[in-house]
């Protein structure tokens, strides 16, 4: 009982700490340090590629690129900075933050090491390491060796002249440079090489490379969150799954979340959200959201062919593989992929600078940009749900081993079976090797798995959820037009087994601030038949209806806008519902999304 207690009491000292650590100071914005302002977030551009960050193009005013574009990295190279020993040159730094802050935008900063390091290390005594890499950029191929005496003096000198010049800008500079990303390895990964060194003396082993990373990061938070020198503190971004170490670290944590940011689908992903998943909200031990960006570059390496067929300008590296599946669709896999990132939490989203330039992705940039940064259900003005199904073969209750086979991954008969059982819905498999692959591999996929392992198999949601969705609804794959990007997921009525009812409920607290009354309903349908459904919600003393629909067979995904003034939303329908869609005939109605949207003072 005593050791109980003393484990008890030093949580609470810890706990204590960090909620202390996160309150002691604001960001010269007003907000708590490591909080966004909810305009800083939304879609950002991405210029670094291969073994050197390229260099932004200046394209930042609405004619020039994606006209809600919310801001641009300063991503530079450690020789761009330090040409000559102990020499620096700031005027790369300081034009993007100039020209990012003219036009109302934010910043964050990014100094990559490797392999973007000067040669004059290797004059002074940095050991020179040869390298088998997989990589087709030879900046690769020769690298410093990490864990030499000198190279950890320069590398930390560097660091810290860095953090000094960016805390000591004016301040209506500063006040647009929203963190630091912390950088270890090479280009930022979490290893020192990209292949194999071709001398083992430079092999560095896991227990090495872990204490390497203790010591690079505890000086970076020195150096930009020290208070020695009375310049105010910036927010870090450093890339850990363990977020409550994180925020112990570092104050103000920004965490970097690159598994949603590579587009959806991939193997893996449910439990890699895992561990972000309870700070997505303030409602942790914490008290405030933690806020993540991440890149999505991965899915652009088109083949020559689609690139002449649409037009499309790219600098072709050939090192990255061709995405078969993205490409099938890309507008659609780009919506869908947008929708994944919100429902993982994802608040900034680096997007190619080709693609901000061309408009015909926009419909898929804008449905994140309406609600990345929405981190406080009690303040945000919206709340979404789109609607979709999952078919994971790890998933043994919902598949029983005794009539699917053994749930392990070697066994791609499970698969095909669960795939066949969905197939009049829609269901495929068309890269039956890739649906059991890791999570690389399975992003490389050759075309659609609808069955695969280890995926979100929630509906993509922001503050509006399903309530036993597999019991009163089914789940489509690949319906409506080619034309529409809605149908890759869908959800929907199935008279015959008396699935007729789809509910659903507001967060518990997104009233907390405002009461309900005035919302605004949207919500998108394929009208593949001539069927009739409702709309209906909580009103308090009843589930009023809202909107009776009447289909007309076109073939096109609809939408349909509605405005209720007496919505309540208490969770007092059927199942503890709020908004309740009703199959009204013997017609299997099939729904995309349903959102919210409601005045909130100051948005």
């Amino acid at each position: 009982m005593k050791y109980c207690k003393t484990v008890l009491l030093v949580k609470i000292c810890v706990l204590s700490v960090l909620m202390n650590a996160q309150q002691s100071h604001e960001g010269r914005t007003g907000y708590p340090l490591g909080v966004l302002p909810r305009e800083a977030c939304g879609i950002w551009c991405w210029y670094s590629t291969g073994g050197s960050p390229n260099k932004w193009t200046g394209k930042i005013t609405p004619d020039e690129t994606y006209p809600k574009m919310r801001g641009v990295p300063v991503v530079v190279g450690w020789k761009d900075i330090e040409p000559q020993d102990g020499v620096y040159h700031w005027e790369l730094v300081d034009d993007i933050i100039k020209k990012a802050v003219s036009n109302n935008k934010y910043v964050f900063t990014l100094l990559w090491l490797i392999p973007v390091h000067p040669h004059w290390l290797f004059e002074n005594g940095v050991p020179k390491v040869e390298i088998n890499t997989f990589k087709a950029d030879t900046n690769f191929a020769v690298l410093p060796y990490p864990m030499h005496t000198k190279y950890k003096y320069y590398s930390e000198r560097i660091i810290k002249k860095f953090a000094e010049h960016i805390r000591s800008l004016p301040p209506e500079l500063f006040n647009r440079v929203l963190f630091h990303q912390a950088v270890e390895g090479s280009t930022g990964d979490g290893e020192a090489y990209k292949g194999k060194p071709k001398d083992p003396q430079y092999n560095i082993t896991e227990k090495e490379w872990e204490e390497y990373q203790v010591y690079i990061r505890k000086f970076t938070v020195d150096a930009f969150q020290g208070k020695a020198n009375g310049n105010p503190p910036v927010s870090l971004l450093i890339h850990t799954e363990d977020v409550l170490w994180g925020a112990k670290e570092c104050e103000g944590l920004v965490v970097k979340q690159g598994v949603p940011s590579h587009f959806y689908g991939s193997n893996g992903s449910k439990s890699k959200l895992k561990p972000y998943e309870q700070y997505n909200t303030d409602d942790n031990v914490l008290k405030r959201p933690i806020f993540s960006r991440g890149e999505g570059e991965t899915m652009w390496r088109p083949s020559k062919e689609w690139l002449q067929k649409n037009n499309v300008e790219y600098i072709y590296n050939s090192s990255v593989p061709v995405n078969h599946w993205f490409q099938k669709d890309s507008l659609q896999n780009l919506y869908w992929s947008a929708l994944n990132c919100l429902h993982c939490g994802l608040d900034i989203w680096n997007i190619p600078e080709h693609v901000l330039e061309n408009p015909r992705w926009y419909l898929a940039l804008d449905i994140f940009d309406k609600y990345a940064g929405e981190k406080y259900p009690q303040r945000s003005p919206v709340a979404f749900c789109a609607l979709r199904d999952e078919l994971n073969a790890d998933d043994s209750k919902r598949f029983p081993e005794e009539k699917y086979g053994p749930a392990i991954k070697k066994n791609k008969d499970r698969v095909l079976k669960i795939c066949a059982e969905y197939a009049d819905h829609g269901a495929v498999v068309e890269d039956l090797d890739a649906a059991l692959a890791g999570g690389l591999e399975s992003r490389r996929r050759k075309g659609y798995n609808d069955v695969a392992w280890d995926r979100i198999d929630d509906d993509y949601c922001r503050y509006l959820y399903p309530i036993d969705k597999l019991e009163t609804s089914v789940g489509w794959w690949h319906v409506g037009p080619k034309s529409q990007p809605y149908g890759r997921f869908a959800r929907g009525f199935e008279h015959k087994t008396g699935k007729d009812t789809l509910f659903f409920k507001l967060h518990d607290r997104f009233f907390e601030k405002y009461p309900a009354g005035k919302l605004i309903i949207r919500i998108v349908w394929l009208d593949n038949n001539s069927g009739s459904w409702k709309l209906k919600y909580d009103s308090g003393k009843e589930m009023k209806t809202a909107l009776s629909v009447q289909g007309n067979n076109t073939g096109l995904w609809q939408e349909k806008i509605v405005t209720v003034t007496d919505a309540v939303m208490k969770h007092h329908g059927p199942r503890g519902s709020d908004i309740v869609l009703l199959n009204t005939d013997d017609q299997d109605d099939v729904f995309h999304i349903i959102e919210i949207n409601r005045e909130v003072p100051g948005k």
